[in-house]
C-alpha cells in the first residue's frame, strides 16, 4: 500500500464519481466496509480512506473495498508539483522523512 490515511481531495473525487456512476455507496458495519446500491456519501468515503478500505496501490491503482479503479495519472505534473513543494516550501524534517520513506540515502 502506497498511500493510506489522510484522504486526498482528488482521490475522493475519483472514488465519488466511480460510485455515483455505478450507483453504489460504501457501507460500514462493525468496521467492515462493502459496496451496496445507493447514493455515495463523502463522509463515508473519507472514513473508508482513513481506515484503509480505500488506498492507492504501488502501481497507482485505487483499491476500493476489493474493487479497483484505474485512473490515468498525469505523473509529470504531479512530479513537478512535488519538486516545487520540496524546493520552495518543505521543512528540513519533511525532506528527511520523505527521503527515508523513499529509501533515499541522506548521508553524504
Amino acid at each position: 500500500m502506497l498511500c493510506k490515511g489522510r484522504p486526498n481531495n482528488e482521490i475522493v473525487k475519483i472514488v465519488f464519481t466511480y460510485l455515483k456512476r455505478s450507483q453504489r455507496l460504501i457501507e460500514v458495519d462493525e468496521g467492515s466496509y462493502r459496496l451496496i446500491p445507493g447514493i455515495p456519501n463523502n463522509n463515508t468515503i473519507n472514513q473508508a480512506f482513513q481506515d484503509g478500505a480505500i488506498r492507492i496501490e504501488e502501481d497507482g491503482v485505487i483499491s476500493l473495498c476489493g474493487e479497483y479503479i484505474h485512473p490515468i495519472w498525469d505523473k509529470v505534473r504531479i512530479r513537478r508539483k512535488v519538486e516545487d513543494y520540496l524546493r520552495k516550501s518543505a521543512s528540513t524534517s519533511e525532506i528527511i522523512q520523505i527521503a527515508d520513506y523513499l529509501g533515499v540515502s541522506i548521508s553524504s
